[in-house]
């Protein structure tokens, strides 16, 4: 149960992080006139994506491991009540 936590809480954290960046602002394409929006669309949903991954990865596992280590910790004492 404790796997399933961290892998959730991990891959919902990559994708926040990864939205976040696809929305950045300064992106190439911005600046070529001759851009279709599904261009556009594409590039900054690959630039989110693929920008920066090793912090992301790192930020996602940190957060899964806290997040599955706080729900151990706050389920033990109701567990040992039984």
């Amino acid at each position: 149960m404790i796997i399933k936590r961290f892998i959730f809480s991990a891959i919902i954290t990559y994708l926040f992080l990864s939205l976040l960046l696809s929305f950045s602002i300064g992106y190439t394409i911005d600046w070529i006139p001759e851009a279709t929006l599904v261009q556009k669309i594409k590039g900054y949903a690959f630039e989110g994506f693929t920008r920066f991954n090793f912090i992301k990865v790192l930020i996602a596992v940190g957060v899964g491991t806290l997040y599955s280590l706080l729900y151990l910790k706050l389920r033990s004492p109701s567990s040992s009540k039984r």
